[in-house]
């Protein structure tokens, strides 16, 4: 799915703090500098339940992020299941936008809406992603095959202002959840 725009119409108004920030290579250390700033002081999306976020493309920022959303969804008193899945899918699409966008800000919004969750992640590349199925040998490549797989629908939009939004959308219920496989006998 490409070019579809699931948010709210609420929630669509751009946020104009990466665009007004100094550049990622003026800043001694962005790893650093991360830590200070992570939750977006200069927007308020006034939509529900949300958590916005300004990263730097780091691969630390991938596990900081993990942690804000399963805080942000235990807060909301979402199920464990739920929680799990919307973790590893944040940690695709961010995970993709560190490894393959160039050095700009990132931003994550992960949005309660109605019965589902939607999470987005943008970044400055135009590329947008495409799903694959690794070879055995290949250590990377599964990230959008997974997200494809837990999702109950996702997609890329381009941006009016640069990059692109990669989105997905996770049922609160489980009820649309895609099935998944047994257990192995060790796993029980």
């Amino acid at each position: 799915m490409t070019g579809i725009d699931p948010r709210p119409h609420a929630a669509r108004r751009p946020c104009p703090a990466p665009l007004g920030r100094e550049p990622l290579e003026n800043r001694a250390d962005p790893v650093t500098a991360s830590r200070r700033s992570l939750i977006c002081s200069d927007c308020n999306l006034a939509f529900g339940r949300h958590l916005h976020l300004h990263v730097y493309p780091v691969p630390v920022e991938v596990g900081r992020v993990r942690e804000a959303v399963r805080a942000a969804l235990r807060a909301w008193g979402c199920p464990s299941p739920v929680i799990d899945d919307s973790v590893l899918l944040a940690s695709e699409l961010l995970g993709n936008a560190v490894t393959h966008g160039p050095d700009a800000l990132i931003t994550v919004n992960l949005l309660h809406v109605g019965d589902r969750l939607l999470l987005e992640v943008t970044d400055a590349s135009p590329v947008r992603p495409t799903v694959r199925q690794s070879g055995l040998e290949e250590e990377q490549g599964r990230g959008m095959f997974l997200v494809q797989a837990i999702a109950s629908a996702w997609g890329s939009r381009q941006e009016s202002l640069r990059g692109k939004t990669t989105w997905c959308t996770l049922a609160l219920d489980g009820a649309v959840q895609p099935p998944r496989p047994p257990l192995l006998e060790e796993d029980q």
